[in-house]
Parts: structure tokens; C-alpha cells; sequence
């Protein structure tokens, strides 16, 4: 088996870089765009033998060194009590989303075990079992910040008004929302890991939106706590937090074996700030994908110069592929890693 990923993700000596890209399961590639086109997203999601299949099909179709289960983080909280819609314009959204202590009271934090989740579950186990021998699958949930930042908005926003105010003005309902996702969140990764997930990611898509001190009273401690309830899983632990710069030296604490950088920091950097006790995963710009191939093979290259300060480095993007991504430029960017790395 490649278990470069692993390896690295556990500061572990490999033989070469290992290199998988957030998105990498997408709208970048015709074969994906196939089945979209018949079922649509949701339909894709909860559909457990086609999520199997799109989760593989980078493996197959670019090479990378491992997959990550295709679901969306919106699915998650569904089972608390949430009411999901999908449309083209909007993406997934929540047409009723919490906006008062009364509609936190209301959710609740489901049983694992009858969770209404099960299509993820069937999904990672169908993948563990056909990617044995081959690469490790990663499992993944929104952070319970994104999922609080979705819940109260109803979906993507701009500049996240509702959430801000209520972490502000009514700071117990907030932590009170906090609290009950983290609980379902651990639960849900928890379930992923024991169906064959080998690596367990948390994506805060959203952690830049506040200020370092009310990141870190706010926030944080909801990472820690996730990632403390997880370590008996003995899987390897990522945390992405886009934007949450100024608080790396903190996170370099939080429980994680990697700290997953974005773009908008160097990756030396990152590097520094952590120091030696985690490993790290990026940071390539997803725009550099559509440059030409030399043009790629030049920016990984110094990415993958960065890299060698780290514990271990795990080469990705520092965001997740763009629509309308040349495949023949991830190609290039896989090729260059696998080369050079």
C-alpha cells in the first residue's frame, strides 16, 4: 500500500511526498460532471455507491496518494434537526436556520448508531474496501464553527452578519449551538473512523471571520475538544482553518497531527510558528492550476522546498480546486510532487 500520507501526516520518514488536493472529488472532471448532470449533488451525496465512486475517481484519474470520502458538510447537522435544499444558484442550504435560543433548544444530538448518516458510513466502507492496497481514505466533517456559521446564515454568506451578532449579543445561545455540534461532530468522525476512514480532517471554512482573541475563546477550545474525544481512534487527526493566521501557535496545540495551511500564508512561514510537534498539509494557490505546465512545476517546487523545515509535509492546495480547473494542470501539479517531492 502507499502509505506516504500516513507517514507523513505522522511526522514519519517517506520516500516521497504525498499529495492529495482539497475538492479533489469534483466539478473539475468531465467523468464527475457526468453523474451530476443525471443525479445532482444530494442525490450524489446520500447515494453510497456513487459517492464511493466519485471518491475514487481521482485515484484512478490523477493519481494522488489519497482520497477523501466525497460528502458535503451541510449533511452533517441534517440529522440534529435541520431541513436541507440544494439548488444551482444558492448550492445547499437551510430554508428555516436558527436564529434564537428557542431553535438551538430544539436540536438534538443523535445516537451514532441510527444517526441518519449511514449513506457516508456505506459509502467509506465501500471505499476502504476497494482502495485496500492502494491509498489510505480520509474522512471529514465541517468544524462546528462552519456548521454554526451555516446553521444561523442558511448558507454561504458574505460577510456572516447573523452568526457575528449572535456570538456577540447572545453568547450563550451560541455556545450552547457550539457545544451540541461538537458533541454530533465527534460522534459523526467517530463513526466514520470505525466504518475505514484511515485519517480524520476538520474543515473551519470559516475560522477567519473573527479576531484571534475571540478565535481563540470562542473557537478553539470546541477544536481541542473534538480532537482530545478522537485520539482513541488512533487515526492521524487534520485541522483546516482558512484565515486563522495569527492563531497558528496556538493550534499547533489543539490535538491535531497536521495543521492544514491555506494561500494566504508562506508556508515556511506556517513552519516556524508550529514548530516541530505537527506536521503540516499545503499550501499551493488553486489559481496556479491554470497556468501552464513549466509554469506549475516551478511553484511546486518551491512549495516543496518550504515543506522540508516540517515534521512532514503533506503537498496540497491551500483552498480546494476551482470550477472549471484544466485537469491536465492538476495532472501536472500530481506529476511535478511525484517527481520532485
Amino acid at each position: 500500500m502507499n502509505d506516504a500520507f500516513l507517514c507523513a501526516c505522522r511526522g514519519e520518514p517517506v520516500e516521497h511526498t504525498p499529495v492529495w488536493l482539497k475538492r479533489q472529488a469534483g466539478r473539475y472532471l468531465p467523468e464527475f460532471m457526468a453523474i451530476y448532470r443525471k443525479m445532482g449533488f444530494l442525490n450524489m451525496c446520500r447515494t453510497a455507491e456513487i459517492a464511493a465512486e466519485v471518491t475514487i475517481q481521482p485515484v484512478d484519474i490523477i493519481g494522488v496518494d489519497a482520497a477523501i470520502i466525497f460528502s458535503d458538510i451541510t449533511t452533517t447537522v441534517v440529522p440534529m434537526g435541520m431541513h436541507l435544499e440544494y439548488d444551482d444558484r444558492r448550492g445547499p442550504y437551510y430554508p428555516d436556520p436558527i436564529s434564537c435560543a428557542a431553535d438551538v433548544d430544539r436540536l438534538i444530538v443523535p445516537d451514532a448508531s441510527d444517526d441518519g448518516l449511514s449513506f457516508v458510513y456505506d459509502a467509506i466502507r465501500i471505499c476502504a474496501a476497494e482502495l485496500a492496497g492502494r491509498v489510505p481514505l480520509i474522512g471529514f466533517a465541517g468544524a462546528p464553527l462552519a456548521m454554526a456559521s451555516f446553521m444561523v446564515e442558511g448558507a454561504m454568506s458574505r460577510n456572516y452578519i447573523k452568526l457575528r451578532r449572535m456570538m456577540f449579543s447572545d453568547q450563550a445561545t451560541f455556545l450552547k449551538l457550539m457545544d451540541k455540534i461538537t458533541q454530533h461532530t465527534t460522534n459523526y468522525l467517530r463513526a466514520q473512523a470505525a466504518a475505514g476512514a484511515q485519517a480524520l480532517m476538520l474543515f473551519d471554512s470559516f475560522a477567519g471571520i473573527i479576531g484571534p482573541l475571540d478565535f481563540e475563546e470562542l473557537n478553539l477550545p470546541f477544536i481541542e475538544r473534538t480532537f482530545t474525544d478522537l485520539q482513541d481512534t488512533g487515526v492521524p487527526l487534520i485541522y483546516f482553518g482558512l484565515g486563522a493566521h495569527a492563531s497558528l501557535s496556538k493550534l499547533s496545540h489543539c490535538g491535531a497531527d497536521v495543521i492544514s495551511i491555506d494561500f494566504g500564508l508562506s508556508l515556511s512561514r506556517a513552519i516556524k510558528t508550529l514548530g516541530e510537534g505537527v506536521s503540516v498539509q499545503g499550501n499551493l494557490d488553486p489559481f496556479v492550476l491554470f497556468q501552464s505546465r513549466d509554469q506549475i512545476e516551478k511553484r511546486v517546487k518551491a512549495t516543496l522546498a518550504e515543506g522540508k523545515a516540517a515534521r512532514g509535509h503533506v503537498f496540497n492546495l491551500g483552498h480546494g480546486v476551482m470550477p472549471g480547473t484544466p485537469v491536465d494542470g492538476v495532472r501536472a501539479m500530481v506529476d511535478a510532487v511525484h517527481a520532485h517531492g
